[in-house]
């Protein structure tokens, strides 16, 4: 089981993960909010530049809510969370203004029993085998 201590922010707590990108020229880890209100797992695209991939090469989506509708690329990334490598489906957006890159239930939580523990403020997740 890994267990993540959240993070603050100002007064606030997140559940906030490190995730390696693990692409052999350029591994990047990288700090995302575990997000079980979010469907999809969204990334900046500032992230595929820095590991040399075309932010177009991925397939052209839109995603939809509170903020509004933007544009974003989805891409299948091979990722490790602790000692779990699996490939990672990531949207990128030049358009995300949210102050965290997302974990989404889509992708992310097939890979994980995920709990969120707001009393001691930690987020626990268990591999599925």
């Amino acid at each position: 089981m890994l267990t993540f201590p959240y993070l603050r922010k100002g007064q606030q707590f997140f559940p906030v993960i490190d995730v390696t990108f693990s692409v052999p020229a350029r591994p990047l880890t990288l700090k995302a909010l575990v997000d079980s209100g979010a469907t999809f797992s969204v990334f900046r695209a500032e992230v595929l530049e820095y590991l040399g991939i075309p932010l177009a090469r991925g397939e052209r989506v839109y995603l939809e809510g509170i903020g509004g509708r933007i544009l974003g690329y989805r891409h299948r990334i091979p990722a490790q969370v602790g000692s779990k490598k699996f490939p990672l489906t990531v949207i990128f957006s030049q358009e995300l203004v949210v102050s965290f890159n997302l974990l989404g239930r889509d992708n992310f939580f097939r890979e994980f029993l995920v709990s969120f523990d707001e009393r001691s403020r930690v987020v626990r997740l268990q591999r599925y085998h």
